[in-house]
């Protein structure tokens, strides 16, 4: 392994530990974390981000967040996760919806599963 690909390797691990430790920080147990990934200028990602927040306003334990992509945090963690399209929509760091849901029902039927 060449020293270039080391250092990669060590930025990724550090930056999926940073991750973890600001989601547990401003998370508390035993919640389920809703994430749509975002993009300023995708016409489809408001309809997506809305049905997230419904659903966690109608759901006890749930909370949704909007990461823009157009933002170098936003950017850092799509890569993370390997997005290539928005609005991707994450449930507890698991890949539910490539583009947005088909209805507020389906979100909230792969938030219970």
């Amino acid at each position: 392994m060449s020293e270039d690909d080391e250092i990669a390797r060590i930025k990724k691990k550090r930056l999926e530990e940073l991750m973890k430790r600001q989601h547990e920080a401003v998370t508390p147990k035993r919640q389920i974390v809703i994430e749509v990934f975002t993009s300023p200028t995708c016409p489809h990602c408001p309809t997506a981000v809305a049905m997230a927040k419904e659903v966690a306003s109608q759901t006890q334990g749930v909370q949704a967040f909007e990461i823009s992509t157009g933002t170098p945090q936003g950017f850092a963690k799509a890569a993370l996760y390997g997005v290539k399209a928005v609005p991707t929509v994450f449930i507890d760091h698991k890949c539910a919806f490539v583009g947005a849901p088909p209805s507020v029902e389906a979100l909230r039927k792969a938030v219970k599963s």
